[in-house]
């Protein structure tokens, strides 16, 4: 069992209040498919970021980092309440799917 620490930051310039920690615990776990083997989740909420930490088991193909992203990500994208939030470091979601859909009309 490895651990993953993610921070998620608001992902527009509006701040963004955060779900409240046991229900962002829940919507991680509904995300989370049985072949990632997420075995805990902690979170931290902080007026300006939300920070996890993700417990998961490695698996042949797939490292135990890449599951706690994937599952991290599926809930950012699934979950209304995660909506207006990112991954750090990474672009938002609407972010992606506007420029997915600037480059399909302007290649």
């Amino acid at each position: 069992m490895e651990l993953t620490l993610i921070a998620l930051t608001p992902a527009g310039p509006v701040a963004v209040r955060p779900p409240d920690r046991r229900h962002i615990i829940d919507l991680l776990w509904a995300a989370a498919a049985p072949g990632e083997r997420l075995e805990h989740v902690s979170v931290q909420v902080r007026p300006h970021g939300i920070r996890l930490g993700m417990f998961t088991v490695a698996t042949p193909g797939l490292t135990a980092r890449a599951a706690a992203l994937a599952i991290c990500r599926r809930a950012l994208a699934s979950s209304p309440p995660l909506g207006g939030w990112r991954i750090a470091g990474e672009p938002s979601l609407r972010q992606d799917a506007i420029r997915h859909k600037t480059q399909q009309e302007h290649p």
